[in-house]
């Protein structure tokens, strides 16, 4: 792994508080506390599917996505791989190893080129053990993730394979969608085998429900991208699945 060491230089300074502004770790944050956690912000380079840190691994800090992507993942003790996330540039991540000590609970790996920024540990403790506003903030912070887990749950317990694709899929388009002729097109590139990873089944089994989520003309592919036709559509079918 490449890095860049030593005090956070004005620029990246300010390319880390614009990324932690945005992120859903920091937004609302008040401007002064988020300068003092991008002062302290250093980058790390990966190539094409390095790790960055493995689960188990020690906590050394906060990490967010500048440029390219990061998959976070698990591996059962049978080799079977679950993606938990693809992040895309602006993603804040590493935060429960960040805040309880312990060891890492997902791996974290790069897709394509990618470049991260770093805050360590002991950095942002010393900020956080002075600031009550920014322990409150994270105390909300890790409540929100909670309910985020306990859906997760629900979903993989009470929902079948259609309805949890229908699902990611509004998911993805809610934090990375953008407007496209066809309708809301999803600018984060998801091979079928990364979502097939993400809800625990084959790429085959992703790939079926996508044509007939196409034959019934409410998304379509095109250039590697999703794109949705038929939002209210795919939430009334979502909402159709829970009812049942």
């Amino acid at each position: 792994m490449n890095s860049v060491n030593g005090p956070s230089s004005p620029q990246l300074a300010k390319i880390a508080s614009r990324i932690l502004a945005g992120s859903f770790l920091f937004e609302d944050l008040d401007p002064e506390l988020l300068e003092q956690l991008s002062s302290q912000a250093t980058v790390r380079r990966l190539e094409d599917g390095q790790l960055l840190f493995e689960k188990g691994a020690p906590a050394d800090g906060l990490y967010a996505v500048e440029a390219g992507k990061v998959r976070i993942s698990s591996v059962s003790e049978t080799g079977k791989e679950i993606v938990l996330n693809v992040l895309a540039p602006g993603a804040v991540f590493g935060e429960i190893a960040l805040l309880d000590g312990e060891p890492r609970t997902a791996s974290a790996r790069a897709v394509g080129p990618t470049r991260t920024l770093f805050i360590s540990r002991d950095d942002f403790f010393e900020i956080f053990d002075r600031e009550a506003p920014l322990r409150r903030h994270i105390t909300a912070l890790l409540c929100r993730r909670l309910r985020w887990v306990s859906d997760l749950l629900e979903d993989a317990n009470f929902l079948d394979l259609t309805a949890r694709l229908i699902k990611r899929i509004l998911w993805l388009a809610e934090r990375h969608g953008g407007p496209d002729p066809e309708g809301i097109r999803i600018a984060l590139p998801l091979s079928q085998q990364e979502l097939g990873l993400m809800l625990g089944v084959t790429r085959e089994a992703v790939n079926k429900k996508l044509r007939e989520l196409e034959k019934q003309g409410m998304i379509t592919r095109r250039d590697g991208r999703l794109i949705i036709k038929d939002s209210d559509g795919l939430k009334q079918l979502l909402a159709d699945a829970i009812k049942n």
